[in-house]
Order: C-alpha cells, then sequence, then structure tokens
C-alpha cells in the first residue's frame, strides 16, 4: 500500500514537469533531455507548490478539489506540451552505466524513510512540516499557528506535504521531497555532464546522494534539499550569465533564485549574494540589477502575506525592528540562542568553523552540536568540499569560475556569521560540485578524487543503515505493526520494548479520552500523531498565555482555560540533563511524595526568566490541585487536568 502512496505520488509530482518546461523553452533552454526534463521537473515542482500554497490560503481551500483542479490544468498542459515537443539531444562523451545505477540506487535506499512511519529522529517532520499541514487540513485553509512560527514561512516546498496529507498521509508527503531530490540528480548528472563528460556529471550525482544528510532528508519532510538545489541552480545560472551574457540563463537564474526564497527565507540571502556578485562580475551591471528584483518579486508574495497576516515579513525574526503579532523581545532571545547554538562565532573562529563541516560529522546539529554531538546521518562528508577545494586550486579561469567561486565564499561566510547548521549548507553544493567536476578532470589529481566519491557513498550508504534502515526494517517489511514500531510493544516473557515516538502512546489515550478537548504541551513539540487539537504552552512559542506577567499557579491555570486547554501534556526528559534542578522540582510538584516548596530565595530566582518561571508555577498548580494527575506514562511523562 506504501509503495503504491509513492508511485502515485510520482504521477502527481510528474505533471509538473511540463509547467518548468514550458519555462525552459521560453527562455530558449539548450540543454539536453536529462538536464530539461530534470531542471524542469525541479521549477515545476516549485512553482506548482507556489501555485499550492496561496490557493490554500483561501478559506476552505485546502480541500480534495483544490488539487483535483490544479492537477487537471497540469495535465491539460502536459497533453499541448506533448503535442509540440521538439526532439533533444542526449549527452555525448565518456559515459558509464553503473554510475547512473549506484547514484539512482542510493536513492532507492532513501525509500525506507519515505515508506516508513517518521521517528523522533525526523524532529522538525514530526514538529513542524507534517503537523502544521495536518492542522491546516482540520482548519480547511492555511494561515499563522500562532504557537508553530514555522506556519509563516514561505511554503512553495511545505505546500506539497499539505497535498500529500491529504491524498494519503505522510508517506505521500514524503514522496515528493524524494521527487525533488530525484530532479536534483538528474539536472546535476546533465548540467555537469554537459559541460564535462556524462561520466563525470554522474560522479557528481553520486557526490550528491552519497552526502548523509541528502540521502537522510530525501526520506522524510524537509525542505532544505530542495530548497539547496533551487538556490543552487540559481547561483550556476547566475555565474552563466556573467560568462555568456545570455539573458535566458538571467531569466533562469532569477526563477530558481525567487524559488529559494519561496521555499526558506535564508533564501534571501542568496538573492543578494548572486545579485552582488553579477553586479560586481557582469558587464551589464542593469541586468544584474534585473536579476536581483525579478528574483524578489517573484518571491514577494510569501513576505507581503506575512506582513498583512502576522506583521512581518520575516516572521519571527527581526523583532527589535519590524515587530510581529504574539512575539516579544524575551521570545526572540530564546530563539536566537537556539540558532547560536550551531557553531563557533567571532571572526577568529572561522577556520574551525568551516573545517568543522567536514571533519566533524556531528558538528552544526542537533543534539549538541559544539560538541560534536550530532546526529552523523545530517552530516555533509568531505569528498564535495574537498573537490571542491582541488577544483579551485586548479585554477579559475573564466568568468563563470571566478563569478561561482566568489558566490561560494559570500554564502559561506553568511553562513558563519548567521547561523552554522549544516542543513543551511545545502545551497552551496551545486556549485561545489561543479569544482569537483573540474577536479575531477585534472589528471594529477582525478583518481583520488574518484575514490573519495566512492568512498563518501560508501560511507553514508553505511551511516543511512546504521541509523535509518536498521530501525525502520521491521516496520517495512511487516513485522511490526505502526502501533508497536511507535508506541512499543511488550514481548512474551513481559519485556517491554519502548516505541521510536515517546508522545505516540499518549496521543493513542488521549484521543480514546472524551474529557479532553485541547491539550497543552510542556516541553514538547510532537503533537502530530495527535488527533485533536493542542497547543505548544512552553515560553518561546508565543506570548499569548502571557508568562511575562503571570506571577502565580491561578494565573496560569486561567490562561490555559483562556486558550479552551483542558489537560497539560508534561515533558520531564529534557530537565533531567540538570539533575538539582529536576529534583528540585520534583520535591517542589510532590511527584513521589509530600511537596516540599522553593525557598523564597529559589522563587525569586526562578521568576526572573520565563524558561524557569513556567515550572515554579506548573508545579505550584499541581500542589494547589489546579493540576490533577490523569496519567504518568513514565518517570518524566504527565497528563494532568485543568481544574
Amino acid at each position: 500500500m506504501e509503495l503504491l502512496k509513492f508511485l502515485f505520488a510520482g504521477l502527481i509530482a510528474l505533471l509538473s514537469v511540463e509547467l518548468g518546461g514550458t519555462i525552459l523553452r521560453r527562455l530558449n533552454f539548450q540543454g539536453g533531455s536529462l538536464l530539461y526534463y530534470s531542471l524542469g521537473g525541479l521549477i515545476g515542482m516549485g512553482l506548482t507548490g507556489t501555485l499550492y500554497g496561496f490557493l490554500f490560503l483561501i478559506p476552505g481551500g485546502v480541500s480534495h478539489w483544490t488539487i483535483v483542479v490544479v492537477s487537471a490544468l497540469l495535465f491539460v498542459l502536459t497533453l499541448k506540451g506533448i503535442w509540440g515537443l521538439k526532439k533533444r539531444e542526449p549527452m555525448t562523451g565518456e559515459s558509464s552505466k553503473f554510475l547512473p545505477l549506484a547514484a539512482i540506487l542510493l536513492l532507492v535506499v532513501a525509500l525506507v524513510g519515505v515508506l516508513t512511519p517518521s521517528t523522533s529522529l525526523d524532529w522538525d517532520s514530526l514538529a513542524y512540516h507534517l503537523a502544521v499541514p495536518k492542522i491546516w487540513i482540520g482548519n480547511h485553509q492555511a494561515g499563522p499557528i500562532s504557537f508553530i512560527h514555522h506556519s509563516n514561512f514561505p511554503a512553495a516546498v511545505d505546500s506539497w506535504f499539505v497535498v500529500g496529507e491529504l491524498i494519503g498521509g505522510q508517506t505521500v508527503a514524503k514522496s515528493f521531497v524524494w521527487y525533488f531530490t530525484l530532479s536534483g540528480v538528474g539536472a546535476i548528472a546533465g548540467f555537469l555532464g554537459e559541460k564535462f563528460s556524462p561520466k563525470v556529471g554522474w560522479l557528481c550525482a553520486l557526490a550528491f546522494v552519497g552526502i548523509p544528510m541528502v540521502m537522510w532528508e530525501s526520506g522524510t519532510a524537509y525542505i532544505d534539499v530542495a530548497n539547496g538545489l533551487f538556490a543552487g541552480f540559481g547561483f550556476v545560472y547566475a555565474a552563466q550569465y556573467i560568462d555568456k551574457k545570455e539573458k535566458g540563463d538571467l531569466w533562469l537564474a532569477a526563477i530558481l533564485l525567487s524559488l529559494a526564497a519561496g521555499s526558506k527565507y535564508t533564501g534571501l540571502q542568496s538573492i543578494l549574494v548572486a545579485s552582488f556578485v553579477a553586479l560586481v562580475f557582469a558587464s551589464n551591471k542593469v541586468d544584474a540589477i534585473k536579476m536581483g528584483s525579478f528574483a524578489g518579486l517573484m518571491a514577494l508574495p510569501w513576505y507581503l502575506k506575512n506582513w498583512l497576516l502576522v506583521g512581518n515579513p520575516v516572521y519571527p525574526f527581526f523583532y527589535s525592528v519590524l515587530g510581529g503579532k504574539n512575539w516579544d523581545v524575551f521570545q526572540g532571545q530564546i530563539y536566537s540562542e537556539e540558532q547560536h547554538t550551531f557553531g563557533y562565532h567571532g571572526v577568529t573562529n572561522l577556520g574551525q568553523g568551516i573545517l568543522g563541516l567536514v571533519t566533524s560529522p556531528g558538528r552544526f546539529t542537533n543534539p549538541q552540536p559544539l560538541l560534536g554531538g550530532g546526529f552523523a546521518f545530517v552530516s555533509l562528508g568531505f569528498a564535495v568540499f574537498a573537490g571542491a577545494v582541488l577544483g579551485a586550486v586548479k585554477g579559475l579561469v573564466s568568468k563563470f569560475d571566478r563569478g561561482l567561486a566568489a558566490m561560494i565564499l559570500l554564502q559561506l561566510l553568511a553562513w558563519f556569521f548567521l547561523s552554522q547548521q549544516s542543513r543551511y549548507i545545502l545551497t552551496l553544493i551545486v556549485p561545489m560540485l561543479y569544482f569537483l567536476a573540474r577536479a575531477l578532470c585534472w589528471k594529477p589529481v582525478g583518481k583520488l578524487v574518484v575514490g573519495a566519491v566512492v568512498i563518501q557513498a560508501i560511507a553514508a550508504l553505511w551511516v543511512y543503515k546504521e541509523n535509518i534502515v536498521t530501525e525502520r526494517l521491521p516496520v517495512l517489511v511487516g513485522g511490526l505493526t505502526k502501533d508497536e514500531f511507535l508506541g512499543g510493544y511488550s514481548l512474551e516473557d513481559g519485556t517491554h520494548v519502548p516505541g521510536k515516538v515517546d508522545t505516540y502512546q499518549l496521543s493513542k489515550f488521549i484521543d480514546n479520552d472524551p474529557t479532553v478537548q485541547k491539550v497543552g504541551l510542556f516541553d514538547e513539540v510532537f503533537g502530530y500523531y495527535l488527533n485533536k487539537p493542542y497547543f505548544w504552552a512552553t515560553p518561546g512559542h508565543t506570548t499569548e498565555l502571557g508568562y511575562a506577567d503571570m506571577q502565580t499557579a491561578d494565573q496560569l491555570v486561567d490562561a490555559l482555560k483562556k486558550q479552551g486547554i483542558t489537560h497539560a501534556y508534561l515533558n520531564n526528559v529534557f530537565l533531567r540533563a540538570n539533575p538539582d534542578e529536576y529534583e528540585l522540582w520534583n520535591r517542589a510538584a510532590g511527584i513521589d511524595g509530600e511537596p516540599v516548596p522553593y525557598t523564597s530565595e529559589q522563587r525569586q530566582e526562578r521568576m526572573k526568566d520565563e524558561r524557569t518561571k513556567w515550572r515554579v508555577l506548573f508545579a505550584e498548580a499541581i500542589v494547589s490541585k489546579k493540576l490533577t494527575l490523569v496519567n504518568r506514562f513514565s518517570q518524566n511523562r504527565f497528563l494532568f487536568k485543568v481544574e
């Protein structure tokens, strides 16, 4: 059944190819068949996602009928396009039958993630990218969700998750990411195959899929691969315009960059970088300004929508300058501090920050990004970076080389100073692959680079197998049901095997409890598997509960009731990282015995910061019977009724 859903998603995605192809033909695109169809698919899916995004904003727009109408229009366009389609030539030059198979094989392995339920490892999928569409479907309309700021982000890619959830749940939603990656693989092989040789093109495609992060994200509901492909090819075609002065390349770069900004705020940075470099290197400065302006204008509706609905075009960022609904300086500080945990800051740390991308798989990704304790499957590996450096060392011969190198450098510097998350650097992979291709063609190091690409691909396969395949295989082959896999199960000897999502059993319990109308989640963001309304109730998500002025347990309970919250779920797992604070809170709440209140000094100190204040008030609400225990799911997970 899940495989059929994946194939059906492919048919839906395929309808977008002609839309992209129509754009390419209007721009007099001269690429061969592989590049034409792959790049057409990438652009077409981006534009279709944009169309869906704005149709979903209409009251009642999140419906199956919207998908039917859009698909019908795309089908008509496809029929029209096929009728007048001209044959495009395949790539010529040294080729290899093995390399395309190897690249596709790695991508097929990522289907394990697509075809199985997402676990806690797919953090943003469960917290945002799948959860927000599910809420929108319940509301029959897309729009701001007050406690999930991601609901305001540009949605050229995220809109596909709404389509997927409507059609067939998370499998279909995640399938669209896989098809974005497939388009990228073909476009990389086609573009670099035409510039160098088919063999080099497919080696670069293998290097792309051989990035552990690309493999992992291709099997889950993250947007970074698609966004990186938009920005990366935007840089490449901007550099090609600088070199060849073809207007088609200029407008193609603008469209791709607009899709980067239409799928992620960081795309605005990509537009600025490409425009600045074009302004410096291009002979026609006016055209460089046109490219940046057109890209910005195409992405503008997303930001205008935010300004109208939440008062800030890049909500919730830059609150001190732009303001924003249900936000304040303190919430912004919490968010900023979280972003700053991903890397070193200060100019003197530039070298180790960039080197850490390659040498330390656990850097720049949760958990413990500064200590190298992050997940290896969110790493970038070494092959692309090492190959790109060697390709640049060979010499920056043309304007294309110099322009592209300048974009890489500026984007890398921006990454270092803004937020050093490894996912954000995917925007540079396509430009770096060009320099990797140059290194592959350089006799002194070519074979060495080939070896690096192959080793990287094998390593990525092993990392994915260890972290994803081993975990998901039992449910993929039917050895475990979805409920057993996510919620846990008991062996014959009575041993309990925990599930892969800690809140899954909670979700089942709440769904079956008719007294629960809406649940407040404290220190918990995984509400996706819930089928009842929920609200992130911890500071850092919204100002609606009024923590800034809150002083008593009664005020906390009143604030919850005002939001319609009937029950409160508390996750104390993260508090255990601070044993002293954990023990102090347990005693204050009387969880395992008679309550021992905070001393006046302890309480006063914790009431200064909203991040500790809420715990004090929560404990006091338990003691005063304003919150009564309904179920203790584990030592650190509780469900309370709001009295």
